[in-house]
């Protein structure tokens, strides 16, 4: 059974770090804002970057926070972390964002692929967030982000193009800037709405639908809406 008290320090851990950096970050800030002492902190962690590869790990490894967890938790092992960052990259290129078969048809319909990279958003925020945010902490799994991050793009580029020549969306100038656009809406209300907005929580299905509602709205052609 998942410790509720680890469930809420990866949230507000995961959203603070995010928000105002690990170096601005107190053990003492997150206590208070999952509710916990901060001697109990102390007690269910090694040390500061403990949380922090902790909220990478759980972010990456959805099974992991309902696991029976060692206490205190210690420092994420990085090879570990790694090999679930190479899982995020099949998902990613394997399911998430391959969208014809091998003779070039469309087997993934555009909206399919947006709710898709919603769940996906969804899933790893806090640890892909983190790890931009904490680059200069986490270099070694910034190393491997940030060419993950360029080639998610270029895929997804790739994509709007294979959806424009087949007519289901409609025609964009700049698709790259497209691209970035439609992530941010994702992005926003995948996770980010509740990271800025801690006190308005925003149930996944709602946030879904809402997004999926804004991103088709705007692309799918007049034939496909």
């Amino acid at each position: 059974m998942a410790d509720a008290r680890l469930r809420s320090i990866f949230f507000h851990a995961g959203r603070l770090f995010n928000t105002k950096q690990y170096a601005n970050t107190k053990v003492s800030e997150i206590a208070s804002a999952a509710g916990i002492a901060t001697g109990t902190i102390y007690n269910l962690f090694a040390s500061k970057k403990a949380i922090l590869t902790f909220v990478i790990r759980a972010s990456l490894d959805k099974d992991y926070l309902d696991s029976d967890i060692a206490l205190p938790v210690e420092e994420a092992d990085m090879n570990h972390l790694n090999e679930l960052g190479d899982k995020l990259n099949d998902r990613i290129f394997d399911d998430v964002l391959r969208i014809t078969d091998a003779n070039g048809s469309i087997t993934k319909h555009f909206k399919q692929m947006v709710s898709d990279i919603f769940d996906m958003s969804a899933d790893i925020l806090l640890a892909t967030g983190n790890i931009e945010t904490n680059a200069s902490i986490l270099r070694e799994l910034a190393a491997a982000f940030f060419p993950l991050k360029d080639k998610f793009f270029q895929v997804f580029e790739q994509n709007l193009t294979i959806y424009m020549e087949a007519g289901e969306i409609r025609e964009l100038d700049y698709p790259r800037v497209h691209v970035q656009c439609i992530n941010d809406i994702l992005t926003w209300w995948a996770m980010n709405a509740n990271i800025l907005m801690p006190d308005i929580s925003v149930p996944r299905d709602a946030a879904r639908e809402t997004a999926i509602d804004l991103v088709t709205r705007a692309y799918l052609s007049d034939n496909n809406s």
